[in-house]
């Protein structure tokens, strides 16, 4: 390929730079081959040169479609869809003869990650996963695959066809195409014939949601892990059937910078990365960095990005015997921008990620045998690493709510991660698991690698700056009992997992008095709220009590929810028959109840069974509320509650109407546009009766404006933990790495008779934390729902002196305000939409909040529970 040709020539005047021609195909394309003229070129389809606009994702669609009904080295399938809709594509890429045989080269590829298979590297086929743009905004990477696939269809030679016949690619060209057709739009709907360079111009300035992000304004870059999302679920369903040797993961870093490809920081790769990735992801940094200096590129290796997270695109690959490569491309974030490099132009960008494209698809078949001959040690070496290991493998079950027990499993299981039902219980650690809801993990298997990177809780590494998370443990997030077993024998059913069995809808007794569900289960909320929806009148538990029902005797704990005969505006039919597709729909037991004298505890009439309100929630959103954290809401309120939730930007919150709303959510965030106005504003609705929920920063805003009773324990506080006085410049990344908590996973004491904490199983729930936020117990009783644990790193890294200040802080606070309350979280409850056991919190924060009685003045607390009291004893 010759050096960037600029057919884009340029006459630049002050900040204005007149785009006179966009750079023609041939300025791409090597220059060493012929192509074939019957190809359509992408300028024939899309009308518009590559570079010249920002391509959205139905006109890449179209051309991918295209390429594959004029290519018989094509084939293309639809693997899904994405939240809006959009259609996730697979091309396949390979000699033309390999179609017609494409499973029996599959099959022959997959046996050398089965040590229990004859494979021969010699002649199985090389996979590549080449996949561009999961980052929306950092669109050079699927403007690079329009120019990847023309190439893959015309370019001619025996050095391709070669390739071709020895080599399967999967060609993913938009691994995020919400996120990649909205900031097309916006970058297209801002450019001038006169092409604007000036950095602070709007074309380079996004309003939120980023193009970055999905839908629900996830970054997807990090749920290759978790699975949450159809972008992810539909990718690693693939990576899995055909087990890559190379994956490539195409993203885009700050304009001031140049061109980044791995191997990266050396001592900040995942410690279950084999040394000899290293050498493989730097034999091809050989590859690339010499096409680079061909072309006179500027370009960087082991500096500014890790490789620790798994659930990274660049990380997943490498422990399951794969490479996984990052690029960073410097971003034009538009069509041209000044840099402190010059103009930076957008073909330039997507020229250095085609190129690389090229170096990468050449240096691995250049290689073959060495990466398949690799990628069958790993999985063998994985086998003798499990038989070598200290125990056997890890136990993990949950008897109280089976929809967080069966997500997990889900994930294990499309990661390609055995895990078998228990047939007998067994008592590990004096914990004992019930083989009813149980499971076993057995390290001798496929996957050894990852399930150790999954199930880890480390908490010493040998570089403590970590890019991302430190920790993610998986059973933690779920918060599901785990340990590791070593004894002699398990017993576990044959077969593993293999999915939640179809419910059959269970018939009502019709002449029940009511109704009722525990609030143990993950989507509780969402019944309720679907109830609500449908009209029910539905009641909430704000004490335990024994019922009388067609099957016994049942306990309900706090937040159980009943719906009576009494009350009803609907038919007792149409009720019955609502409660029939809720409780299915949502993995709930529904209890007849025939009586509303109950043994024990309050009976069906009490003040403490209190009808449920409709809801309306709002929460705050733009530039000084955190995009993520609200998009994570939004998922889990949407998705897995039901709730219509209205996103309100912080600089309109002036002229809301808060009367529409009976609670409002704050997420992460400054909030410096409400000001004092906006905070006299919130503090009168909450006084009225409104519920506002904070969470991290948007709980620290709360307390700053005194709407929130509690006290944020000061920056002071941990600075003097740390001393710096003999310190080097060389000490600096180190010693801010140190003064950070890292994403890693902290363990609650929790108070389980408080409402905010309705159907939590234990007293104890790790949470995910990645601030220094912490408050102060405040000397008021009552307030506090749940402390960090004495020792409260479960998993991941935080210095010991961030530790000794954060234990035994309160983590959650709830309290009365005038009519109102105000509830306060001080970490993601939330996070990446994974931390299943934690999420409900926000749900209890919605409808358990009436139960949050207790005031932040003792007297007048005093004078409310007398008050109460008195009450009650005039009803007797």
């Amino acid at each position: 390929m010759r050096r960037f040709a600029y057919a884009l020539i340029s006459l630049t005047f002050g900040l204005v730079t007149w785009s006179v021609a966009a750079q023609p195909l041939s300025a791409y394309l090597p220059t060493d081959i012929e192509y074939d003229a019957s190809v359509p070129t992408p300028q024939s389809v899309l009308g518009y040169e590559v570079g010249e606009w920002h391509v959205r994702h139905d006109q890449l669609v179209r051309y991918m479609e295209v390429l594959a009904a004029h290519s018989d080295r094509i084939s293309i399938e639809y693997t899904g869809r994405t939240h809006q809709q959009r259609p996730l594509l697979l091309l396949t890429v390979t000699a033309p003869e390999n179609h017609s045989k494409l499973e029996q080269l599959r099959q022959q590829h997959v046996a050398l990650t089965d040590p229990n298979r004859k494979a021969d590297p010699k002649t199985a086929p090389l996979v590549l996963y080449m996949g561009y743009s999961i980052h929306g905004d950092e669109p050079s990477g699927s403007n690079a695959a329009l120019l990847y696939g023309y190439y893959l269809a015309a370019a001619q030679g025996e050095k391709i066809e070669q390739l071709l016949r020895d080599t399967i690619i999967l060609f993913d060209p938009s691994l995020n195409p919400d996120g990649l057709s909205r900031f097309a739009e916006w970058a297209n709907q801002h450019k001038s014939i006169n092409l604007v360079s000036d950095p602070q111009h709007r074309e380079h300035m996004q309003g939120i949601p980023r193009g970055r992000v999905n839908h629900y304004w996830f970054d997807l870059n990090r749920d290759w892990l978790l699975l949450q999302h159809p972008e992810s679920r539909a990718r690693i369903a693939n990576f899995q059937k055909w087990k890559p040797n190379v994956l490539t993961d195409f993203h885009e870093m700050g304009t001031d910078s140049t061109f980044f490809f791995q191997p990266g920081i050396p001592s900040r790769r995942n410690p279950n990365t084999p040394e000899e990735n290293v050498a493989l992801t730097a034999k091809l940094a050989n590859y690339h960095a010499a096409k680079l200096d061909q072309e006179g590129r500027l370009y960087f290796t082991e500096q500014a990005f890790d490789d620790f997270y798994v659930g990274k695109g660049s990380t997943y690959p490498d422990v399951q015997g794969a490479i996984g490569i990052l690029f960073e491309q410097a971003s034009s974030r538009g069509h041209a921008q000044d840099s402190i490099n010059g103009l930076l132009e957008f073909p330039f960008t997507i020229e250095n990620q085609f190129m690389t494209s090229l170096t990468t698809m050449y240096g691995a078949h250049e290689n073959k045998e060495r990466f398949l001959d690799y990628q069958q040690r790993f999985f063998r070496n994985a086998l003798k690493q499990a038989e070598q290991a200290d125990f056997k493998g890890y136990v993990f079950g949950e008897g109280s709510d089976p929809a967080r027990l069966h997500e997990m499993l889900t994930i294990l299981k499309q990661h390609g991660i055995q895990a078998y039902p228990l047939s007998a219980d067994v008592t590990v650690d004096k914990v004992t698991y019930r083989a009813a809801h149980s499971y076993y993990v057995p390290l001798a298997q496929q996957q050894y690698t990852l399930i150790r990177a999954i199930f880890s809780s480390d908490q010493s590494f040998r570089d403590n700056t970590f890019y991302d998370v430190s920790g993610w443990t998986l059973p933690m997030a779920f918060n599901v009992p785990f340990t590791q077993f070593n004894g002699r024998t398990i017993k576990h059913a044959e077969q593993a997992y293999q999915g939640l069995p179809a419910a059959s809808p269970a018939a009502l007794p019709a002449d029940a008095y009511a109704y009722a569900f525990n609030w143990h289960n993950y989507f509780a909320p969402r019944a309720l709220q679907q109830l609500l929806a449908a009209g029910v009148k539905v009641r909430q538990a704000d004490q335990p009590f024994t019922a009388r029902t067609h099957s016994g005797d049942q306990n309900f704990t706090m937040g159980a929810v009943v719906v009576t005969r009494a009350n009803q505006q609907l038919d007792w039919s149409t009720v019955q028959q609502h409660l029939t597709t809720v409780a299915n729909n949502n993995q709930v037991s529904l209890h007849a109840i025939t009586s509303g004298l109950t043994p024990i505890g309050i009976d069906l009439g009490s003040r403490d069974l209190r009808p449920v309100e409709p809801i309306s929630v709002m929460l705050l959103v733009g530039q000084d509320a955190d995009m993520y954290e609200a998009g994570e809401a939004w998922y889990y309120l949407d998705r897995h509650v039901g709730v219509a939730l209205s996103m309100v930007d912080t600089d309109r919150f002036s002229r809301a109407d808060l009367s529409r709303y009976s609670h409002i959510i704050l997420v992460d965030g400054s909030y410096r546009t409400l000001g004092k106005a906006g905070a006299e504003r919130l503090q009168r609705w909450v006084n009225d009766g409104g519920v506002v929920i904070g969470q991290k920063g948007g709980a620290r805003w709360l307390a700053e404006q005194g709407i929130l009773a509690a006290k944020f324990v000061s920056n002071e506080d941990f600075d003097s933990k740390f001393d710096s006085s003999s310190l080097s410049f060389a000490d600096r990344d180190s010693y801010y790495g140190k003064r950070r908590v890292a994403g890693a996973i902290f363990g609650l004491d929790l108070d389980l008779s408080h409402p905010l904490l309705a159907g939590f199983p234990r007293a104890q729930l790790p949470i995910f934390k990645d601030s220094l936020l912490a408050m102060e117990v405040p000397e008021q009783p009552f307030l506090v729902a749940a402390r960090y644990q004495q020792e409260p790193l479960l998993s991941g890294y935080a210095a010991v002196e961030n530790r000794q200040v954060i234990s035994q802080k309160a983590a959650i606070i709830g309290h009365r305000k005038g009519q109102g309350r105000v509830i306060a979280f001080t970490d993601d409850v939330n996070f990446r939409a994974y931390f299943w056991g934690t999420a409900k919190l926000l749900s209890n924060a919605i409808f358990m909040a009436p139960a949050v009685s207790p005031s932040a003045n003792a007297d007048e607390d005093a004078e409310a529970a007398a008050a109460a009291a008195a009450e009650a004893a005039h009803a007797h």
